[in-house]
């Protein structure tokens, strides 16, 4: 049974940290499901015959465990309000969503809204984590 000092307390200084989870949580989910659903589909044909279709591949496999990452991270260590925890999902997914920015949504070759849900979700989680660090208990 939950005790309203333990959900009082602990949920109340650690509301950013959770926010934060909550986030990174929707930003795996988003990307490991976009990620699964088109190596299922790039696979469903066999094997990739060109160079391009092989890199697409690759591209999404990348977004399955990057989402996956992204989930583990927040469920183990940004929930509790981490240095290591921001560091990893805030730098690691900060950098693919940059390049995936750069390469893929600027010049055109995904849709703009669709294309800036990613790097918006991010973009809140870790203001959430980074304001939870600062306002909040750390743990290692």
């Amino acid at each position: 049974m939950v005790t309203g000092d333990f959900m009082g307390g602990m949920m109340a200084r650690n509301r950013w940290a959770v926010g934060a989870a909550s986030l990174y949580v929707v930003w795996g989910l988003l990307h490991a499901g976009l990620g699964i659903s088109m190596v299922v589909g790039d696979l469903a044909d066999g094997a990739p015959s060109g160079e391009v279709a092989a890199e697409s591949l690759m591209f999404f496999i990348c977004a399955a465990v990057f989402g996956a990452q992204a989930i583990f991270v927040a469920l183990v260590l940004n929930r509790v309000n981490s240095r290591v925890g921001v560091w990893l999902n805030g730098a690691v997914l900060g950098v693919v969503d940059v390049a995936f920015l750069v390469v893929l949504a600027i010049p055109g070759h995904v849709d703009p809204i669709g294309g800036a849900s990613g790097p918006v979700v991010w973009l809140l989680a870790t203001a959430c984590a980074v304001i939870g660090l600062r306002r909040e208990p750390v743990t290692g």
